[in-house]
């Protein structure tokens, strides 16, 4: 009997042609959701991804689907779970493990990079005041006291989480004359050493600095963890910047310290729910004090490529019986090995 091809569902790929070739060329049986591309906004629902799912050995998830309990239940070969970019906060990582899957993320160099090289622009952003001067000259006006920026030279800049990102951060500022502060409790001083930055806990970090900046993954301790006492720690006239997971940062109490005009200003590329509400109370702060981007502040042509090449070469190895690199449950390879290795 002819072995059945490996079924591999991609609930929301791209539109750049080419990423398919080598799943196909494998001899794989691809079933593809509508494009993340036409349809960011509009993940497929529960009742229909158990349906696009079912019976998959692999299934390549955008960062728009959440992959619950009920659509692992509906394949019950399945092997891995991979994404090609970093945060896996839609995928129920507890039920895959569980149920023996692997998943797997796509850490991919450009993205960590092109993450660190947004961090700074917005950072320059916010402190020259930019948004202000744009404005003024799109408005017919001129040169303003009013609108001049500030100097990063001599100031203190904080970062919270000196992980991938959070390191890459800490190297482009290195240059800047400025002081490098940094909170991370997961990591020994040899990285704090590393890097050149002075290490310190969330709280002293908050009331040190006069610009913070948060690379954190979303856990149950990183979520709302920036709340009013932390906001109201912070210098008053303090930027904040946040491109890592939206809701690590209470975003009511984040409007209130805008308003009160206790923060200078802050940017944020995340979000508390994505896509941003329409009716959400940050749309109403003005553009000086508020900075918003989608969600997409890191993204490259360059990224999207190495991170869904990354995604495929994993689930390849996967449906051989290997285990893939960057599996974040590593806990299930003893059980997954016994059931899946070659």
């Amino acid at each position: 009997m002819a072995r059945r091809r490996r079924r591999v569902v991609a609930t929301g790929p791209w539109t750049a042609p080419g990423w398919e070739a080598a799943l196909l060329d494998a001899g794989c049986e691809l079933i593809c959701g509508p494009s993340i591309d036409d349809a960011p906004s509009s993940p497929v629902a529960e009742r229909e991804l158990v349906k696009l799912c079912a019976g998959a050995d692999a299934i390549l998830v955008s960062t728009r689907e959440t992959i619950t309990p009920a659509v692992f239940d509906a394949a019950p070969d399945l092997r891995i779970v991979a994404k090609a970019t970093i945060g896996v906060e839609r995928i129920d990582i507890r039920a895959a493990t569980e149920r023996g899957v692997l998943v797997v993320n796509s850490p991919a160099p450009e993205n960590i990079i092109g993450v660190a090289e947004a961090t700074i622009g917005l950072i320059v952003a916010l402190a020259k005041r930019l948004v202000e001067k744009e404005a003024r000259i799109r408005s017919g006006g001129w040169r303003d006291a009013s609108t001049d920026g500030s100097l990063l030279s001599g100031r203190t800049i904080g970062i919270v989480g000196l992980g991938r990102v959070g390191g890459a951060v800490a190297r482009r500022l290195s240059g800047w004359d400025a002081t490098l502060l940094a909170a991370d409790p997961y990591l020994d001083d040899s990285r704090f050493q590393e890097l050149g930055v002075e290490r310190r806990d969330l709280g002293s970090l908050l009331e040190e600095s006069d610009v913070v900046t948060f690379h954190v993954p979303l856990t149950p301790e990183t979520r709302s963890f920036i709340g009013d006492a932390q906001l109201a720690s912070m210098r008053r006239g303090a930027y904040l910047v946040n491109t890592s997971r939206g809701p690590i940062i209470d975003e009511r109490a984040l409007v209130d310290a805008l308003r009160s005009e206790h923060l200078g200003a802050a940017a944020l590329d995340v979000f508390e729910h994505e896509p941003l509400s329409a009716s959400s109370e940050l749309r109403s702060l003005p553009r000086e004090r508020l900075l918003l981007t989608p969600h997409s502040i890191g993204s490259s042509l360059g990224s999207r490529g190495t991170g869904t090449r990354m995604a495929v070469a994993a689930i390849l190895a996967a449906l051989r019986g290997t285990v893939p690199d960057h599996v974040l449950n590593p806990a299930v390879i003893s059980a997954w090995s016994a059931r899946w290795a070659a």
